[in-house]
């Protein structure tokens, strides 16, 4: 037989598709426990204030309600929405504070949580929350990270100075940042801040929570690592009970995008199902979710960049300013990992990083699809090209000339890059586009109302993160007597497909068919433990598990089949025996075989044998990020009358190791390129000034690309397979968003000239900026203690 992969590389369909295309998949809204109850949330309608008195008797003697809970009926014990401080060592720096309560006596933004009704229907519980009676003293809010740092300004966490939750130097800073500044022949700086774009997964924050009849609890909720949540809920919320105490279901998942990383609405669901002695499920509504829960932060920044006349890049300075708002969260690991990928992405021997996060009130920020790298490009890649205009060197030859090499330092810097096709993603990118032809150097602009213009950006992104995050999974292989293969892992599928991609893997490692993988996943209780999934891990840490078990069941079924083959008179050892696509055969001769039901069969029911199904475990600990490349080239026509950018042409490629499935991979890379046209363009979240109310609370306010602004998009795979990832591959789930935002940047300023300092780069911004100019243009940075 052919030595040609089965499955792995093949454009095969998801397993789950059915069941969403057609309705019967069941998300936790659907899910309807017997006697459960509805909560809901009473949310404050101030940014800041006091609670002075509370008075519950009302909503508490409405018919139908079962109880109301406060902060009085809370655990005084302080945690953080965000899970990652499980996953790191005791010793490691986690970028939080525990600083919030399940339910406040202290509001911080418009729509912090106050009180919990759990009643018969969403109805009675909707009327019960307008018989909650509060007196709030309400106090001045402070709504930009600027003015919360401020000498004198108001409090928003009593034990924090200057409102400053957290500020460190780059761990990995290196050489002699001034020197290189001093003595470089040019020198380029550039400002700027994204948006808090909201993750806007079409399934809002839910929960249902149950005791069982062993008073053991039960929750239910889309949460992209119920393993490491349910630790975290033990250990810094609900004390009193240890990991035996919980068992997580997570169902169907109707999107995440880095929000289901930090805890929901499960604390209260808890509260309540412990308080009422009944199941409960806590909902909430689209506005809701848009005020109360998480978004990407908004981090101000101010880039500065050194290169000698010949184009060597010499020194990167990065500062940022992170606006956290009301509690920490993810936010403060978000830029140190803005950071890490800004300053680790070329050769470069001096540089220095400097992070500052403030509490503000406004709703709290949290991590994001791209983890801080989105962020840091926008900047980062802006400041690139002033750097390459000021020596008079094309943008890409530029690039090209600073990337790393296998060998030198990876992002990650403790470990070293030992795989990158970065060059051959420029490369076959920039002749795909036609760059040659389209850049036309550096100079006066066309004129005209409609300007086209061409720009360009790369990056490096994560395989996970190994050698910083507890970094290792398992997974699970039975065969069953008509030889399917139960493969039991635990990422978080939300819609990018990775459990069909680990069937893939699953099919071709042990040799049975990927039509008879079924895949058991989202239950604590069965699945081994798994960190969840994030920062583009899935396929390469989960994917080497799912191998490891694999090789070992194919090891087994060989060793099963000798029997067999002497049934037919066939002398064979298992070295010389093989299996694949369900099929067990001689290695030298293909056509002598028989199909895996005859051993799996007779390895459960074969009452002469010593029994035993055929079951095997893998796991797999990583300890690299194996970085994954990317090159993006956009075209974009602006129109100078009114100020909108339309992306004409987007092209990309991508390092990806090997594509275990390529249709997978595509559609990974298009929708996240269209989330990051929406960063780049559209979607800006906007706070009232002066109340601290979300203001772009729907989908009619804040504005979601549709299929009227995708542009014509081609993305290439740029295949070399990674000797450390499964059959080659690396991860792809989240760079296709970083290189939008910052090559549409630099297509605006070669169209029109101007650069734009704050996301998103809308109409409105880019008229302001061609009348006035990019000094006195609204909503820039001031991080660098100037409007540039």
């Amino acid at each position: 037989m052919s030595a040609e992969l089965s499955y792995v590389g093949k454009r095969l369909p998801k397993p789950d598709i059915a069941g969403k295309v057609t309705g019967e998949a069941k998300y936790t809204e659907d899910l309807v426990i017997p006697g459960m109850l509805e909560g809901r949330l009473l949310r404050s309608p101030h940014a800041h204030a006091l609670i002075k008195r509370i008075d519950t008797s009302k909503a508490a003697a409405l018919p139908g309600v079962v109880c109301v809970l406060t902060h009085k009926d809370c655990p005084r014990q302080k945690f953080s929405r965000s899970t990652m401080a499980e996953a790191l060592p005791e010793f490691a720096f986690t970028g939080e504070r525990q600083d919030q309560y399940v339910l406040s006596d202290k509001a911080r933004y418009v729509g912090d949580w106050i009180a919990a009704v759990a009643a018969e229907d969403i109805y009675i519980a909707e009327r019960a929350l307008d018989l909650i009676e509060v007196e709030y003293e309400v106090l001045p809010s402070i709504l930009d990270p600027f003015s919360a740092m401020e000498s004198g300004a108001t409090k928003i966490h009593d034990d924090v100075r200057n409102n400053v939750a957290f500020e460190m130097d780059h761990p990995f800073n290196s050489g002699d940042v001034e020197k290189a500044f001093a003595e470089a022949d040019a020198v380029a700086e550039f400002s700027g801040v994204n948006s808090r774009q909201k993750h806007l997964h079409l399934e809002t924050d839910a929960a249902i929570a149950y005791l069982e009849a062993d008073s053991r609890l039960v929750i239910i909720s889309p949460s992209q690592g119920p393993h490491l949540a349910k630790k975290h809920l033990t250990r810094r919320v609900f004390t009193d009970l240890d990991d035996g105490d919980i068992r997580w279901i997570s169902p169907a998942i109707g999107g995440g995008f880095g929000a289901r990383l930090a805890l929901g609405v499960e604390p209260v669901a808890v509260l309540l199902a412990r308080a009422c002695k009944r199941p409960v499920r806590v909902t909430s509504t689209r506005e809701e979710d848009f005020s109360g829960y998480s978004s990407r932060t908004d981090q101000h920044q101010t880039i500065r960049v050194a290169a000698s006349r010949d184009g060597r890049l010499l020194a990167i300075d990065q500062k940022i300013v992170a606006d956290s708002g009301a509690y920490l969260s993810h936010s403060a690991t978000t830029s140190i990992v803005n950071m890490q990928k800004t300053l680790g992405l070329l050769r470069c021997d001096n540089v220095r990083g400097h992070l500052t996060v403030a509490y503000t009130n406004t709703p709290t920020t949290s991590g994001f699809r791209g983890y801080g790298n989105p962020e840091g490009a926008f900047v980062l890649q802006q400041a690139l090209d002033r750097l390459a205009e000021k020596i008079g060197m094309d943008p890409m030859e530029f690039r090209l000339k600073n990337l790393k090499q296998v060998g030198d330092p990876s992002c990650f810097v403790p470990v070293v890059l030992e795989h990158t096709k970065l060059e051959d993603c420029i490369r076959l990118a920039a002749d795909r586009f036609e760059w040659s032809k389209k850049w036309k150097g550096w100079g006066p602009k066309q004129g005209g109302r409609y300007r086209r213009g061409v720009g360009m950006s790369i990056l490096t992104h994560a395989s996970g993160a190994g050698g910083f995050l507890l970094e290792h999974s398992s997974a699970v292989m039975k065969v069953l007597s008509d030889g399917t293969l139960n493969l039991i892992v635990s990422p978080c599928e939300m819609g990018q497909g990775i459990l069909g991609a680990l069937a893939q893997v699953g099919a071709e490692s042990s040799g049975l068919r990927y039509e008879q993988v079924r895949v058991t996943t989202g239950d604590t209780d069965v699945t081994l433990f798994d960190i969840g999934s994030h920062a583009s891990r899935s396929m390469l840490v989960i994917g080497n598990a799912v191998a490891a078990a694999g090789d070992k069941i194919k090891n087994q079924i060989k060793a099963l089949a000798v029997a067999k083959f002497e049934l037919r008179q066939v002398a064979a050892t298992a070295e010389q025996i093989d299996v694949r696509e369900g099929r067990v055969f001689l290695v030298d001769n293909p056509a002598v075989g028989f199909d895996i039901r005859e051993v799996a069969y007779d390895a459960i029911y074969n009452f002469g044998a010593e029994g035993g199904q055929i079951v095997a475990t893998g796991s797999y600990l990583s300890t690299s990020h194996h970085p994954n490349h990317q090159a993006a080239f956009a075209e974009v026509e602006v129109d100078t009358e009114t100020g909108m950018v339309t992306v004409e042409k987007y092209v990309v490629a991508h390092d990806i190791g090997r594509a275990i499935n390529p249709l997978l991979v595509e559609a990974q890379l298009e929708g996240s390129a269209v989330q990051g046209i929406g960063f780049a363009l559209t979607e800006d979240f906007v706070v009232d000034p002066v109340t601290g109310e979300v203001l772009s609370d729907s989908l009619l306010t804040y504005r979601l690309p549709t299929t009227m602004d995708v542009p014509d998009m081609e993305n290439m795979l740029v295949e070399d397979p990674l000797p450390a990832g499964p059959f080659g591959a690396k991860g792809v789930g989240e760079a296709g968003l970083v290189n939008p935002a910052p090559s549409i940047a630099n297509a605006i300023y070669d169209a029109v000239g101007i650069r734009i300092h704050s996301l998103p780069m809308s109409a409105d911004k880019v008229l302001w900026t061609l009348r006035h100019g990019e000094r006195a243009a609204p909503g820039s940075s001031r991080v660098s203690g100037q409007t540039l």
